[in-house]
């Protein structure tokens, strides 16, 4: 009886044994788990926030700016008729190159014709006048008064005569430069008088081998603007092709009504490669007194009534008010409260606060997702606005 009780209790014990190392096999490594977690979940509580920074970077200093310009000839006038009449002839047609003094067209002058006929008679008359009085040889017949009179009769026929004259060498209607004709506004028998009435020229004369562009320079840009600044001029017919101008002069004043200066760049075109009047746009490179700093759009802070970001200083939270200059889309241009080199926390959250401990992980841009790139907008685009950026 005694031997069955102590196997049995043997057996009791095996069991309770192995019962305990299978609980010890499978509690023991859970329960170390669960510390670790709590260890980690503890570290990760009192551990400071990590935040993502970059650099912010002083602009350089020149920027572009590029505007929409007025292209016009460097010499450009109506030629219109000093004598009236009919036009005769004429000699250049729209596109023709013509030289200085070249004639233009003929007109015939009946009227003026019958005037110099009737001038030359009133002149024979005065001189025939005057030779008879002076001619007299005895003393006291005439009074000096009346030779006097005569002779100032046959000099003022003279000069009538002569002032038709001139006005009779306008029948020839002569090109005041070189260039070339833009327009051409009559025809053979053609009415034309004297008057310079709008619609009453006959020729429009250009001079193209050098071209003049008209700029609005915005307010914010006038003061680097300097004569022989060199600038861009560019036109769509020529996608990627710049051609060199350079500032000649500026108007010296703001336009009240768009506070802009109005500006001249002079582009050589001997080649006739560019034609005046055709949209264009100038690219300044202008040099910057006061270079500012470039930071990221979404570095600022969201929120409160000042403009600021968030700086990371040896490991802790600073708040710095900043003055925004130009915005460029994706950057925005500081010009007080930043020196350059300052870590800024990009999309800052509201639960930082001031001196708040954090680790810092730079910035690093998304890699270029797959297949085609977008399309380049097209250089020289006429649809583009005016562009102001830093210079890369």
């Amino acid at each position: 009886m005694s031997n069955n009780n102590s196997r049995f209790w043997l057996l009791i014990l095996i069991v309770a044994a192995v019962f305990a190392g299978l609980f010890a096999l499978g509690y023991v490594p859970r329960s170390r788990q669960a510390q670790a977690r709590d260890a980690e979940a503890r570290q990760t509580a009192d551990a400071a926030p990590t935040v993502t920074v970059t650099p912010a970077r002083a602009a350089p200093d020149t920027t572009t700016l590029t505007l929409p310009a007025d292209t016009r000839s460097y010499r450009e006038t109506f030629v219109f008729a000093r004598a009236n009449g009919f036009v005769r002839s004429w000699a250049a047609d729209i596109g023709q190159r013509v030289r200085a003094g070249q004639v233009l067209a003929e007109v015939t002058t009946p009227e003026l014709d019958q005037q110099i006929a009737e001038a030359r008679a009133n002149l024979g008359l005065a001189r025939s006048s005057y030779a008879r009085l002076a001619g007299v040889a005895l003393p006291g017949a005439i009074s000096k008064q009346e030779l006097d009179a005569a002779r100032a009769q046959y000099a003022a026929q003279q000069a009538g005569v002569q002032q038709l004259l001139a006005q009779q060498a306008f029948r020839r209607v002569t090109a005041p430069f070189s260039g070339i004709v833009t327009q051409r506004n009559v025809e053979v028998g053609s009415l034309v008088s004297s008057s310079n009435a709008a619609g009453s020229q006959l020729f429009k004369l250009e001079q193209t081998d050098r071209l003049r562009a008209f700029v609005q320079v915005p307010q914010n840009f006038a003061p680097a603007i300097k004569n022989n600044l060199v600038a861009d001029y560019l036109v769509p017919e020529f996608p990627g092709r710049t051609f060199a101008g350079r500032v000649v002069r500026d108007a010296g004043a703001l336009d009240p009504n768009t506070r802009t200066l109005l500006t001249e760049v002079l582009i050589p075109n001997g080649r006739g490669e560019l034609r005046p009047g055709s949209y264009a746009q100038v690219r300044f490179h202008l040099p910057r007194t006061a270079p500012g700093v470039l930071i990221p759009a979404n570095a600022l802070v969201p929120g409160g009534t000042d403009t600021r970001v968030a700086t990371v200083r040896e490991g802790k939270i600073h708040y710095q008010p900043i003055v925004t200059g130009r915005d460029f889309g994706s950057q925005l241009e500081v010009g007080q409260g930043l020196q350059g080199g300052e870590l800024l926390v990009l999309n800052p959250s509201e639960t930082l606060t001031e001196g708040d401990s954090v680790q810092t992980k730079t910035f690093q841009a998304p890699p270029k997702p797959a297949g085609p790139p977008p399309p380049k907008p097209r250089p020289n685009d006429p649809d583009a606005p005016r562009v102001s950026s830093p210079v890369k």
